[in-house]
C-alpha cells in the first residue's frame, strides 16, 4: 500500500509544484486495468492501484490549465518481472505481453497527446472495452488463483 499509494502522493507532490512554477512537464501515474472493478486474488493491489487512478485524473484536471499534464497509464500485460512475481506462466497468459519498452513509447504518446488514461497495447484497451466487467473479474481472479494456489503447492 505504501508503494503503490504512498510513493504516488509524494512523487507528485514533490514534483508537481516544480512543473507548475515552470509552466510545463508531465507526470505519468501507474495503475493497473482491472483496479477499478478489483481484483480477486489481489484486492489489495487493486484497491491500492484504484487511488492512483482517482489521483491521476484529478491531478490531470488540476494541473492542465498550468501546464502540466498527468496520465495514468493502466497496464495489463506488459512484459516485465511482475509475471513471475504473481506466478503466472507467460504460455498460459490469453495473449503475448508487449514490451516494457513499447509499453513506455504509447504512455508518452498518450502523455503529450494530452490523454488522461492510457492502457498500453491495442489489443488490451480493445479487451477492456468489449469484456464486461464482471467477466474480466472472474477471469482475472481464476488466473491469479491458479497462480497462487500453484506457488503454494510448490513452497
Amino acid at each position: 500500500m505504501r508503494l503503490n499509494a504512498g510513493a504516488h502522493l509524494d512523487l507528485t507532490h514533490a514534483f508537481a509544484r516544480r512543473l507548475a512554477d515552470r509552466g510545463r512537464g508531465g507526470i505519468v501515474l501507474v495503475s493497473a486495468l482491472g483496479a477499478s472493478a478489483g481484483i480477486p486474488n489481489m484486492a489489495h493491489e487493486a484497491g491500492s492501484k484504484a487511488y492512483v487512478d482517482a489521483l491521476g485524473t484529478a491531478l490531470h484536471h488540476e494541473l492542465g490549465p498550468v501546464g502540466v499534464r498527468v496520465l495514468v497509464m493502466r497496464p495489463g500485460n506488459v512484459d516485465t518481472p511482475i509475471i513471475e512475481a504473481f506466478g503466472l506462466d507467460r504460455g498460459d497468459l490469453p495473449l503475448r505481453p508487449i514490451s516494457a519498452a513499447a509499453a513506455v513509447r504509447e504512455t508518452l504518446g498518450a502523455l503529450a497527446r494530452g490523454r488522461v488514461v492510457h492502457v498500453p497495447d491495442r489489443r488490451m484497451r480493445l479487451l477492456a472495452r468489449l469484456l464486461p466487467t464482471a467477466l474480466a473479474v472472474r477471469v482475472n481472479g481464476r488466473m491469479l488463483g491458479r497462480a497462487a494456489a500453484a506457488r503454494a503447492a510448490a513452497a
